[in-house]
């Protein structure tokens, strides 16, 4: 009998979200679109675009997050490594997207589906206002019936602001497009503890919930030479997106048939259930799209109680010292004393400032700074736990 993992072993309401599931963001990974000899694995992305064309019979929005540019322009030129170089990379993005992007059309075309392609990069979710006209196009593209296909805009992109790969980037679209799902596929059945690569072999992590310090130890990298990611970036997406209320699974992409296996619960995949809470949209954009400055503000113990337990702003006196700077309106990341990341969230003072007024209450801050209104360092509807 073939491998299953009933949603009947899972919490009910999975089963149940599952069921209710409106819109779906689906990434693929490089390793499932490339079979190593030609420019790509036409027996699967076949399988993958009619199991798609089939959910959007059904009424089903899927948002498409596609790997593979880099890859299909180093097959397309017979080139086996991924090189090392940005700019190289830039150049066979660009001869591998057009190909990628046409063997689709190709594809969902014989199914009456039209495609789109944006490119995006990872300044453009950085603004606020860009984060927000993305949205918007794709929120137009979906009502029009479009299948939207994402990719980085890796030819553009440049080293310091890329998202590194495309799994942060399809958790960013699936929370920011409020998706029900995020459907992860790669080239295994899902996490595994001390996983062989060799013999493909492990203990399958089913569910994750919550517990992502205990597993991210054991988990290895396994970076492909001709891919961006591994696993614990998958695992680090995932966080990301059921932080927004989305469903994740991580999965083996190889398999045909696989996303209907998934949504009837007969697929072997790890499972990430989201959390109960959903962060707010402002939130969201602070803590994954808005990239941090350089600085960082060092709290003590108290001011960690306060902004963990009971939700406050962050006030000069339980600042204990400030690194790198920054200008007033910055993304800062706010760590405790042992240079763990708690928080971050939108500065009101310059690091300069900062520095000087570090440990003191609100009457002092005023004639430190010679200033009649004084604010907090950082209001709690500007920050977010991390």
């Amino acid at each position: 009998m073939p491998d299953k993992t009933s949603l009947k072993t899972l919490p009910k309401f999975i089963e149940s979200k599952i069921k209710d599931i409106k819109r779906i963001v689906i990434k693929i990974g490089t390793r499932v679109i490339d079979n190593e000899k030609t420019d790509f694995n036409r027996v699967v992305i076949t399988s993958i675009v009619g199991e798609i064309a089939e959910l959007m019979s059904r009424g089903i929005e899927v948002i498409l997050v596609s790997s593979g540019a880099v890859g299909a322009g180093l097959r397309a030129l017979n080139v086996r490594q991924r090189p090392k170089s940005i700019h190289l990379r830039q150049a066979y993005a660009a001869v591998g997207q057009a190909r990628l992007m046409q063997l689709y059309s190709d594809l969902f075309r014989s199914y009456g589906i039209i495609t789109s392609q944006v490119l995006l990069t990872r300044s453009d979710l950085d603004r606020r206002d860009s984060y927000l006209n993305a949205r918007e196009t794709l929120q137009h593209l979906l009502v029009m019936g479009v299948l939207p296909i994402i990719n980085e805009n890796d030819t553009v992109a440049v080293e310091e602001l890329n998202f590194g790969d495309n799994d942060f980037l399809a958790a960013l679209v699936a929370g920011k497009m409020d998706a029900g799902m995020l459907i992860l596929l790669t080239t295994v059945d899902g996490v595994y503890r001390s996983f062989n690569e060799k013999t493909k072999s492990g203990e399958l992590i089913e569910v994750v919930q919550s517990n992502y310090d205990e597993i991210m130890p054991e988990i290895s990298q396994n970076i492909d030479p001709l891919s961006m990611g591994g696993m614990r970036s998958k695992l680090e997406a995932g966080k990301n997106a059921c932080s927004k209320g989305v469903l994740v699974t991580i999965s083996n992409g190889l398999k045909i048939g696989i996303i209907g296996a998934l949504l009837s619960g007969q697929a072997k995949a790890t499972w990430m259930l989201p959390s109960i809470k959903r962060m707010a949209a402002w939130k969201y954009y602070l803590a994954f799209a808005k990239r941090p400055c350089g600085g960082k503000i060092v709290v003590d113990d108290g001011a960690v109680a306060a902004l963990r337990e009971h939700g406050k702003s962050l006030l000069a006196s339980g600042v204990h010292g400030v690194k790198g700077y920054f200008k007033i309106k910055e993304l800062v990341r706010i760590v405790d004393l042992n240079d763990r990341e708690i928080a971050r969230g939108l500065v009101n003072y310059s690091s300069d400032d900062l520095k000087h007024i570090q440990g003191h209450s609100t009457a002092d801050i005023k004639q430190i700074l010679q200033i009649t209104n004084v604010s907090e360092v950082i209001h709690r509807n500007n920050l977010v736990l991390i």
